[in-house]
């Protein structure tokens, strides 16, 4: 018997790459704990990071059967509706798994996971004052934790309160340990919002000191170009821009690669018909994928 193989080991190893944003790993670890003893007490303790990271890989289809199983086998147990609201989050039905959530919350009022799906779910359909309400009760259940600092500062910057955005993203990274890379991102955008352009790029760098890989990264790294380009630092900012295109195609990286390029072409006189064609090929490409962009449109007149 190996020591890789015990419930309690693979329990702390699921939740310590799930800290780490290593979504793959987490659901490595979480798959082998249900097939080394699923019914152990280890199980429960990684359900809440399985499901969430059934969420963030998009897979509904296991998730959906991790929720029909858990509910058949233990209905009266919060994990189980927990699993089935973060199917129908993962849906993008957000007022059904507002349901669940709260159900979840009913039968476990100490849920923190439960509080702050629930928040989220709220937050996605633009209820900030029930996503709040429902953030602070996670963060009386769990002082010592900073995600659900994170979560509310996050909430304040997504309505553009940024004073408060400000004081509870600083507690959550001070909680953290300075450690978490999504704080460092959400800052980021904090000083984005507040066209503090250097401290922006500074953020979003230390955030991207060791993810830049995965595709999760790909609006940090979209955060940055725009950072790059308010600075004039064209080059940078393409090359960002670039490597999002890499990780996922999108209308908005090929526009904004558009818009940097043309701004380069006009301050760059030596390669400034390349630069422009280049410009107008990514217009072109942008329009490909989004044809009503009016924003894409208009500066391809512009470069045309």
């Amino acid at each position: 018997f190996q020591l890789r193989h015990s419930p309690e080991v693979l329990a702390m190893a699921a939740q310590n790459a799930y800290r780490r944003y290593d979504w793959d790993a987490a659901l490595q670890y979480c798959e082998e704990l249900a097939d080394v003893d699923p019914l152990s007490s280890n199980t429960n303790k990684a359900a809440f990071c399985h499901v969430s990271t059934l969420v963030q890989l998009n897979r509904k289809r296991p998730l959906f059967r991790l929720a029909h199983d858990w509910v058949e086998t233990s209905p009266k147990e919060a994990r189980s509706w927990f699993a089935v609201g973060a199917y129908y989050y993962a849906c993008e039905r957000y007022h059904v798994a507002q349901r669940h959530f709260c159900r979840a919350t009913r039968l476990d009022p100490h849920c923190v996971e439960a509080w702050i799906a629930f928040g989220a779910s709220f937050a996605a359909c633009d209820e900030s004052d029930q996503a709040l309400a429902s953030f602070r009760a996670a963060q009386r259940l769990a002082p010592g934790n900073h995600t659900s600092l994170l979560y509310i500062g996050m909430e304040y910057l997504r309505t553009n309160h940024l004073v408060l955005a400000q004081h509870f993203l600083k507690a959550a990274n001070d909680s953290s340990g300075g450690t978490d890379p999504l704080v460092k991102s959400e800052t980021g955008v904090l000083k984005l919002n507040q066209k503090k352009f250097s401290q922006a790029i500074t953020w979003f760098l230390m955030a991207l000191v060791e993810t830049i890989q995965d595709i999760y990264w790909e609006p940090t790294l979209f955060n940055l170009a725009h950072a790059y380009r308010k600075e004039r630092m064209y080059d940078a900012a393409v090359i960002c821009l670039e490597q999002c295109l890499a990780l996922k195609e999108s209308a908005s990286a090929h526009s904004a690669l558009g818009y940097c390029l043309h701004l380069q072409s006009m301050d760059d006189r030596d390669r400034s018909n390349r630069l422009l064609h280049r410009s107008i090929d990514a217009y072109h490409q942008s329009l490909a994928k989004k044809p009503d962009d009016p924003f894409a449109s208009e500066m391809l007149q512009k470069a045309l």
